[in-house]
């Protein structure tokens, strides 16, 4: 009981710190590229098109695995994985105005789990910084460990190393989410296989979360599903209720659709489907939700294929995540996904993903209006539909988009761009 009420307490302080933070507005810079803007599917040539700028990247060759993520203040932060022959390192940068900070080093390990979809995330704020990496814990391909570690305002110090799951397993391990909830504190969501080893044979992959303070030490800990989708992104973002986590489930009958769940009234809600999409698939398609919050708003994105008929879909809430909008239809069918979604200070939505019906693909922004009508479609790059590519992160401060990729047209190379929505 004494427990229950601890976890309740950090939760309820968490939503009232979450829900009072305010981001401002950084300029961009740099290199207009071309931006072409697409309205249900035909080309236009509007009054105005999106500005795409690229920025200058602060990683060099060999890097990949990039994300940006932004504090209270506006500051944004890539971080990104350079690896060498024998080891691997994560870093991260944080743009002031024009320019990027010295990259900084997290961590580096020549035992690391590097994979094109299950990849390190940065979490930041005012008060804290968390960073978490995959580590092969034994001989088995997939048998890896989340290691973290967790930075103290206060005291200006990265804390030791730890491993967020407890369990001891050597089984997979990952696809993590990471989200600062206030006092210093960071709620982490992942993908645990401890009960896929079972002496009769491969067992479920779960859903587990917990919060951890800054010196990396346990507050709380929650299996929140018991049988989900064995490789596909968690998401997680901060409703004006609380938190909020969105997953690819799997049902008995092979069903893999996108499930929320919340944390109301001092505990996790059962989780239920964003839509039944009723896709069923015998494999993980290795495709995750993406969800962002601003007050009571909430959105999510995913990527589906019933019927071999592949669609990005978005649907919209206005009570923090309780119920949902019918799916918008946001591209298909030629898309492979590899979805992002975020919110603009104006309430729009924007929602990423790669078009492969061009020779090359494109990384292509669809904006939304916060009633569900779509604005504009805006190709941010051309890249690759491989794997190597991964999956492109967007960022909002203000009323700019910030967009991350991998560019592997001559090596694997972190690009990052800025779309401005409001230029005249």
């Amino acid at each position: 009981m004494k427990d229950a009420e601890k976890a309740r307490a950090i939760m309820r302080a968490l939503i009232s710190a979450a829900s009072t933070a305010q981001f401002g507005e950084i300029p961009g810079a740099c290199k207009r590229l071309f931006a072409g803007v697409v309205s249900a599917g035909i080309l236009l040539t509007p009054a105005h098109a999106a500005d795409v700028e690229l920025l200058p990247s602060p990683a060099a060759e060999n890097s990949s695995l990039s994300r940006v993520v932004s504090d209270e203040s506006g500051n944004l932060y890539l971080s990104w994985v350079m690896q060498t022959e024998n080891s691997a390192g994560l870093y991260y940068s944080i743009l002031n105005e024009t320019r990027w900070s010295e990259p900084q080093l997290v961590s580096r390990g020549e035992d690391w789990f590097i994979n094109w979809a299950d990849f390190p995330v940065l979490s930041v704020s005012a008060e804290n910084k968390a960073a978490h990496w995959l580590r092969m814990s034994a001989e088995g391909t997939y048998d890896y460990d989340i290691d973290a570690r967790f930075y103290d305002a206060q005291t200006d110090l990265w804390s030791d190393t730890i491993t967020p799951h407890k369990d001891g397993v050597s089984a997979e391990h990952g696809f993590v989410s990471m989200l600062p909830v206030g006092n210093g504190n960071t709620l982490m969501s992942w993908l645990d296989g401890r009960n896929t080893k079972t002496v009769a044979g491969y067992g479920e992959m779960t859903l587990r979360a917990g919060i951890f303070n800054a010196r990396g030490e346990t507050l709380s800990e929650w299996e929140l599903d018991a049988r989900v989708c064995d490789c596909c992104q968690t998401s997680a973002a901060m409703s004006a209720a609380g938190p909020v986590i969105v997953y690819r489930d799997r049902s008995a009958g092979e069903i893999r659709d996108i499930y929320i769940t919340r944390y109301a009234n001092g505990d996790w809600t059962p989780p239920v489907a964003i839509h039944d999409d009723q896709w069923e698939i015998a494999g993980c398609p290795v495709n995750g939700p993406s969800v962002a919050a601003q007050g009571d708003f909430v959105a999510v994105g995913w990527f589906t294929a019933k019927d071999d008929s592949p669609k990005v879909q978005l649907a919209l809430s206005t009570d923090s995540g309780e119920h949902f909008s019918a799916p918008i239809r946001v591209s298909g069918p030629d898309t492979i996904g590899r979805i992002d979604t975020a919110i603009l200070a104006n309430g729009q939505v924007a929602v990423s993903w790669l078009d492969t019906s061009a020779e090359t693909a494109q990384l292509t922004v669809s904006r939304f209006s916060a009633g569900g009508s779509l604005i504009d479609t805006t190709v941010v790059a051309r890249t690759s539909a491989s794997r190597r590519s991964g999956f492109p992160i967007m960022e909002t401060i203000g009323d700019d988009l910030f967009v991350t990729w991998t560019d592997i047209s001559e090596g694997p190379e972190v690009r990052v761009a800025r779309v401005d929505f409001a230029s005249p």
